[in-house]
């Protein structure tokens, strides 16, 4: 199998993973936009070195997806509660924030799931780093996953 086409089904498997945790297993577009939200807000709120080591277990397409639009320069993002958080993942959407995460509870559960699968990628001690970096509201997402 060609390399591209090995990416793009480690990208498929990574987005059917989460269609199927958001409870909605066929709509795998919904769940490449919502990953790509929260992946985005994310990175906005960890470290570079931080958002490093999150890329590098990454499946090679969500690598590009993580980076795109990046401004490695910016000043680090102070989300400092789980609704700000949300709100960000929101603005991040490249689809209807109101399709895609709801209600706040929708948008908690929908960025669970992408957690969920995501924790399936680092590794624990990787992941605590990541946890310290951001509000307690939101780090325990993570556990929660």
């Amino acid at each position: 199998m060609p390399k591209i086409e090995k990416f793009a089904e480690e990208a498929h498997r990574f987005y059917n993973k989460v269609a199927k945790e958001c409870g909605t297993p066929q709509d795998v577009k919904h769940a490449s936009r919502v990953t790509r939200a929260v992946l985005h807000t994310l990175r906005d709120r960890i470290s570079i070195e931080e958002s490093m080591h999150v890329i590098a277990n990454l499946p090679m397409i969500l690598k590009g997806v993580y980076v795109d639009g990046w401004k490695i320069n910016r000043k680090d993002n102070r989300i400092e509660t789980l609704d700000q958080f949300l709100d960000q993942v929101r603005e991040h959407t490249s689809g209807d924030p109101s399709r895609d995460f709801g209600s706040q509870q929708k948008a908690r559960n929908t960025v669970k799931a992408v957690l969920h699968v995501l924790r399936k990628y680092i590794d624990d001690g990787e992941l605590r780093h990541i946890q310290q970096q951001l509000p307690p509201g939101v780090a325990i997402l993570f556990d929660e996953s």
